[in-house]
């Protein structure tokens, strides 16, 4: 969605605010390097809720979070597969998966779709490739910084995206993205966050613009 929404959002590392709080916080891949920072972020930017897909003490990161939220009275709710979540103007935000490793997320907003399969199973892909509503999204953040096995050439083909995002650090010590991916991302639009920095995604639901630092 745009910036000139009625919620506050949270997109390529920066904050617009229309309030004082947010409406919620989205933990979709609860992994310790996905959660460190968070704690110290929940008095400055505190959501009405936090929504939450896999384990919840799995990490240190994870377990220090869920104490704060408790703290400061935050409501945590378990996102399950399913879930449709209203957004309102008509976008919502559709949880595919929700597993032990997190979530496959499917944002709408009329012709505009963005798949976030941030903490998707390796059991659950075979799930995304056998549905027909994931054919020619209009964009994916690809999952784990482009590891191979967590995305598989065959489901690139059958998203057949217009758009794919790979947010992942320069010099990364595990030398993701993949060249697996990187193969069979040839010939379509990728932006990593490693080449161009942070990356905001912007749509009126027709359209979808693009920028980069």
């Amino acid at each position: 969605m745009d910036r000139d929404g009625d919620s506050d959002i949270v997109t390529g590392g920066r904050w617009y605010e229309n309030s004082g709080r947010m409406d919620a916080w989205i933990v979709a891949a609860p992994s310790q390097e996905n959660l460190a920072a968070l704690p110290d972020l929940l008095e400055r930017y505190p959501p009405s809720q936090v929504l939450w897909a896999g384990e919840t003490n799995g990490t240190a990161a994870g377990r220090r979070l869920v104490r704060e939220l408790a703290r400061l009275n935050i409501p945590l709710v378990n996102l399950e597969t399913g879930q449709t979540l209203e957004l309102g103007e008509g976008a919502v935000l559709r949880v595919l998966t929700s597993g032990r490793r997190g979530a496959a997320l499917l944002l709408e907003w009329q012709r505009f779709r963005l798949l976030l399969p941030l903490g998707v199973d390796f059991e659950s892909l075979p799930l995304l490739l056998e549905d027909p509503a994931l054919k020619g999204v209009t964009a994916v953040l690809l999952a784990e910084s482009g590891y191979a096995p967590a995305n598989p050439p065959e489901l690139i083909a059958h998203l057949n995206p217009r758009l794919a995002l790979i947010s992942v650090a320069a010099g990364d010590w595990q030398g993701l993205p993949s060249a697996e991916t990187l193969e069979a991302l040839e010939g379509r639009t990728l932006l990593r966050t490693d080449q161009v920095g942070w990356l905001e995604v912007m749509t009126d639901g027709e359209q979808m613009w693009v920028d980069v630092e």
